[in-house]
């Protein structure tokens, strides 16, 4: 009894040398997460699209790894295909690009003096050309667009930097996917029905970004850079990328490439290529976005139409090209968090409880 009153005892109100030393550890913990973010930060678009690269050909990952000897011979073949499959096409489209862009630029003059001659015949649409002057408005749309397309423009050192980090990472994502994903589940403060959720959440939202959002923006882009080639619109093969990038957000599309073009064509007195223009845009890229989408998608991003514009948009905006995943992925966590708490404390029961 002497030695049980000798006990020293906490008091309400007052630190104990326990309580101070989790704080303590709670402090460093946070400092330490952060210097490693201040780490990591410059190689987050790398590490996006690795892990967004193995989540999507997870399915192809594994069918390759039943059929070769090693996890080292299995992400080897892996990081081959996917060099091969998304590289190539993107050199050889930013290689064209590069070119069409030099000729877009050497005939800009000529093309503007079409353009003027054309809008001079009609007195009201000269007035309102007349007070728009591309000179002063293409500095400020560039500063606009400047914070998405950062990853994109950047100088080809740092895009084959980038490039070789990612293949880099995706590597040992291939070979040590299951140590990858028990690691992760050992940290997490989530029990395993939450944790198993989680992964299928994130699973879904990337892979819906990819194969819906992505894919259906390229095959939108694709779709009429072959109208333009056809109707004779030069750099047909840079416009079909710039209406492959707006596709990607939402409530902007092709039309905003496709539609001031056929104005143009129109205002050339090309009727014709115009409405074929106009009809193309309106019925075959616009139908292929309600066409397609749901069949790549289906019930995976589990995202109002409003909500998939802001986190795209927004995504972009706050990381730049990897936004375009990053974006819907922070809004899945979210609400993700948000519906776990509802779930831990319905009807009044406590958080604490897996």
């Amino acid at each position: 009894m002497a030695d049980r009153d000798l006990e020293p005892k906490p008091k309400r109100g007052i630190a104990t040398r326990s309580q101070a030393k989790l704080l303590t550890l709670a402090a460093a913990t946070v400092v330490v997460l952060y210097l490693c973010y201040l780490m990591v930060a410059p190689f987050i678009p790398p590490l996006v699209w690795a892990v967004t690269a193995a989540v999507v050909t997870h399915r192809f990952s594994q069918w390759v790894g039943r059929h070769v000897k090693t996890p080292d011979a299995k992400a080897s073949v892996c990081v081959a295909v996917v060099a091969v499959v998304v590289l190539l096409p993107a050199v050889l489209v930013v290689t064209v690009g590069a070119q069409q862009v030099t000729k877009a630029i050497a005939g800009w003059s000529e093309t503007q003096e079409k353009i003027n001659a054309e809008i001079a015949k009609h007195p009201r649409l000269d007035e309102i050309w007349q007070n728009f002057d591309i000179s002063e408005e293409a500095p400020q749309l560039i500063d606009r667009l400047r914070p998405g397309a950062v990853a994109v423009v950047s100088t080809p050192l740092y895009l084959l930097m980038q490039t070789l980090l990612t293949l880099f990472v995706l590597y040992f994502l291939y070979r040590d996917e299951a140590l990858a994903i028990e690691s992760l589940r050992s940290v997490l403060p989530l029990s395993e029905r939450e944790t198993d959720q989680l992964f299928e959440r994130v699973d879904d939202t990337i892979n819906a970004t990819i194969f819906g959002t992505v894919t259906v923006a390229m095959v939108q882009g694709i779709m009429g850079g072959i109208m333009f080639g056809f109707l004779g619109i030069q750099g047909a093969t840079l416009w079909a990328l710039i209406m492959g990038l707006l596709a990607i957000i939402p409530y902007l599309g092709t039309f905003v490439i496709w539609g001031p073009t056929a104005a143009i064509l129109a205002l050339q007195g090309e009727w014709g290529k115009a409405a074929i223009l106009v009809g193309w845009g309106a019925i075959a890229i616009g139908l292929i976005d309600n066409l397609l989408y749901p069949y790549l998608v289906g019930q995976r991003l589990r995202q109002h139409t409003v909500v998939s514009f802001v986190a795209i948009l927004g995504g972009v905006t706050l990381f730049g090209a990897t936004g375009v995943v990053l974006g819907p992925v922070v809004v899945t966590l979210a609400y993700f968090l948000l519906d776990l708490w509802r779930r831990r404390t319905e009807h009044g029961a406590s958080a604490e409880r897996a």
